[in-house]
């Protein structure tokens, strides 16, 4: 297993860009804003994946990662973008989450040391973890922030609930977030096919390919009530199709795909991990097929998988909806409890 060692000054930042495409809505118009903002976007990051996502509403995702605060707000303050921001209508049908995180509060691990892997890798070097990996609480082991006194759990006691809507229902207007809580958890899981052998594909899809369809499907069912605040089921429409172009969820037929999840805190996403006995069973049937020694390793593997988990503090959380379905994202997401006073912008 690989992680990546970032400089040890300089917060990494997620920046999360969405065009919807709602029933009902002008397709060629939301067309239009997708062309403008590739064009603004092409080049500008260390790394970007352009995604789709199909369920709830269709939604084009630029999933981009810079190497500072400073690369994003040049970006961000510049001309052209602050512009074609400015300039959105109301319906627009567009949102933005930036994520700040300091080096010692996120992770990367891949089974591939190299650039195949997701967007954490293009920001750092490579380094062994296999010393820290395998084992329950090794994505804390990993984060060089992270103590056995702090492993930084939610400050928030009650779980909040999601807004459901009519998909057709649009907000209209610009919608920014008040601070988030301390601690929320972003994971970024990723899986590329794109360059197995038949013989490993075969193998996958006798062993792994059911499973992780469960398993994904568990943790989008699982909702705020258990600790996962969002996720987006995403593809790489580029990339083609590594299983039957019927199979469902549709997502998932792509060489290269990610799911993106907000959890309430880290210990959120290890409960389920251990509760969910399919994920355990999937677990430890990948550390024994493509860990030291496994039948796996004989097939010359080239399957590239990873994971990416990042502690936000809230105040270094940025979230604008312009025009979006109501129940988009952390839009959705009504809070019983705020954020402490102490903590707002």
């Amino acid at each position: 297993m690989w992680g990546v060692k970032l400089p040890p000054t300089t917060p990494v930042v997620y920046s999360i860009f969405g065009v919807q495409r709602p029933s009902g809505k002008d397709d060629s118009e939301q067309e239009l804003l997708i062309q403008s903002f590739t064009e603004l976007i092409t080049d500008q990051p260390r790394h970007i994946e352009t995604l789709e996502q199909d369920t709830p509403v269709p939604t084009r995702i630029w999933l981009t990662y810079w190497q500072s605060q400073t690369e994003y707000q040049q970006w961000w303050t510049s001309e052209p973008v602050s512009t074609f921001w400015a300039s959105l209508p109301d319906d627009a049908g567009i949102y933005r989450e930036i994520l700040a995180v300091p080096p010692g509060l996120t992770q990367h691990g891949t089974n591939n040391g190299d650039r195949l892997s997701g967007g954490i890798a293009h920001l750092g070097e490579f380094e062994s973890v296999l010393d820290k990996s395998g084992y329950w609480g090794c994505y804390y082991d990993r984060m060089a922030d992270v103590t056995k006194e702090n492993r930084f759990p939610s400050p928030v006691s009650k779980k909040p609930t999601r807004v459901t809507s009519p998909l057709t229902s649009i907000r209209r207007g610009r919608v920014t977030l008040p601070t988030l809580p301390d601690n929320i958890l972003f994971v970024v899981e990723g899986q590329d096919h794109t360059y197995i052998s038949p013989e490993e594909k075969n193998h996958w899809m006798d062993n792994f390919d059911k499973p992780v369809e469960d398993w994904i499907g568990d943790l989008v069912a699982a909702g705020p009530e258990k600790g996962i605040l969002d996720a987006r089921v995403c593809y790489d429409p580029s990339s083609g199709i590594y299983r039957a172009e019927d199979a469902e969820p549709r997502a998932l037929n792509f060489n290269r795909k990610a799911q993106l999840f907000y959890f309430l805190d880290m210990e959120a996403m290890e409960r389920i991990g251990r509760q969910n006995a399919g994920h355990v069973k999937l677990r430890r049937k990948f550390m024994q097929d493509y860990g030291p020694g496994g039948v796996a390793l004989e097939l010359s593997p080239a399957l590239c998988l990873w994971v990416e988990a990042s502690i936000l503090k809230g105040r270094d959380v940025e979230c604008e909806y312009v025009g979006c379905v109501e129940g988009t994202g952390l839009l959705g997401l009504s809070w019983d409890q705020a954020a402490p006073e102490s903590d707002r912008l």
